[in-house]
Parts: structure tokens; sequence; C-alpha cells
């Protein structure tokens, strides 16, 4: 049964402003009502990775984070995924969160020690570069599903032997080097998608549900599901239940 992982931003920066709070309280109230709702985990981000977006530093994502952390939370509250590619960040907060969505290639061996030691689950997530900032300075090359694979299979095997929890691979449908067309970028996400079956023997799949101006791309949500998806992550929950029902 594919769980859901519904978004929720502290960056007012993300172009994606419905799943914006605007304070910690705020935040809490609307995870209560994502709950609610229905979904499994809510994924909370404190930086946006649009490649379009004002870079920030790792200080004001912790300012953003530690300000929430701060409020107590009910009991039974929906677990939390901290999505952030900031190891220092990540080591910070893993005792606060179920799951770590960990958009960085990059793996300090205290992340690789305190994931093993707090039993934080992890989702890995592929680029080309070490996080969505770095892949803006790189040449643009087109997606390779070839070289996804490959990354996972050497990744997940390394991690787990050294006793890191991996809950799911990420391919990667939302994070785009900035010379990417977008007309191109549903082509490059039915190409990863239809690669799902594949990537399932190496993990459980995570994945973005795309949308199209900010719209739910309602076709290729189909066909992600189709493909016997584990973890969908989104900015739609209703519609995307709907969809999975």
């Amino acid at each position: 049964m594919t769980k859901i992982f519904s978004v929720l931003n502290l960056s007012y920066e993300s172009p994606q402003k419905d799943a914006y709070a605007k304070s910690p309280a705020d935040a809490i109230n609307k995870m209560e009502v994502l709950q609610q709702l229905g979904a499994d985990y809510i994924d909370l981000g404190a930086r946006s990775s649009f490649s379009k977006s004002e870079p920030l530093d790792d200080t004001i994502e912790f300012e953003r984070l530690a300000s929430f952390f701060s409020i107590p939370r009910k009991e039974g509250f929906i677990p939390l995924s901290l999505d952030t590619w900031s190891d220092i960040n990540a080591c910070k907060f893993l005792t606060q969160i179920d799951v770590l969505n960990y958009t960085s290639t990059y793996f300090s061996d205290k992340l690789i020690s305190d994931l093993k030691n707090t039993h934080c689950k992890i989702i890995l997530n592929y680029l080309p570069a070490e996080n969505p900032y770095e892949l803006r300075k790189i040449s643009y090359s087109p997606p390779s599903v070839e070289a996804i694979f490959e990354y996972f299979k050497v990744l997940v095997t390394k991690l787990e032997k050294k006793g890191v929890d991996v809950l799911a691979i990420d391919p990667n449908l939302g994070m785009w080097h900035p010379e990417v067309p977008d007309d191109l970028k549903p082509i490059f996400q039915r190409e990863i998608i239809e690669a799902i079956p594949k990537l399932k023997k190496l993990a459980p799949v995570f994945i973005v549900a795309p949308r199209t101006k900010g719209v739910l791309n309602v076709e290729l949500v189909e066909l992600i599901i189709s493909k016997g998806i584990d973890f969908l992550r989104t900015h739609d929950l209703v519609s995307v239940k709907k969809l999975i029902n």
C-alpha cells in the first residue's frame, strides 16, 4: 500500500505557496489537518530547493527548524520527515524526527554514525551534484536512468553495511538543473517513472507527485501508482488519495 508524505514548508521563498506555514504554530495546525485528511507522514522543509530561489545558508534553515521543534507536539502526532541537504542540520534534529529525507549526496562520518545510533530512517535522493545549490553550478546533462540505478546500487549497500536504516530511494522527479527546458521535464519524468520496477529491486521507492505550473499532473501520478510506488510525496494530499484509492 502506498504511503503518502504530505509537504509542509517553513520556507516562504518556495514557489509552492500552498504548502507554506507562516509560523511554527501555523505549521502544527496545518499538520494536524493533514493528519486528519489521511497523510501518513509530514515532510517538513525549511529551505527551498527550487533552482531559481535565492540561496540561503545553513544558519537560516537551522533557525527556522529550531523554532518549529521548540513547540511541543501532542501524543500521537503524525510522524515527521525532515527535508534537508545539510548534514550538520540533519544531525541536530535526528532525535526529533522519524525519517530524514536527505536531499544531498554527501555523507559525513558523523551523519552515518548518528543515523545508526538514533535508528532514524533515511530516504536517499539522487542528484548529479552534492546538493541542489551545487546542481546550479555544474554543466547540464540529461538525466540517466542507468546512472540513477548504479548510484543507488552502490550507496544502499554501503550504508546498510554501516547500520543505516534505508527507508527508500528517491530517483528525483523534482530538482532540475536550471537549463532543463520545461517541455522536456515530463519526458524525463516519464522515463524515470518507467524505471520504478527496476529500482524497487534495490529498495522501496519514494517519489514526488509531479506538478505542472503548480497543478497536479494526474496522468503522471496515475502512471506512478500503476508502477507500485511505495512512498509518494505530494502537495495535493486529497487528490492523490483519491487516485490511490
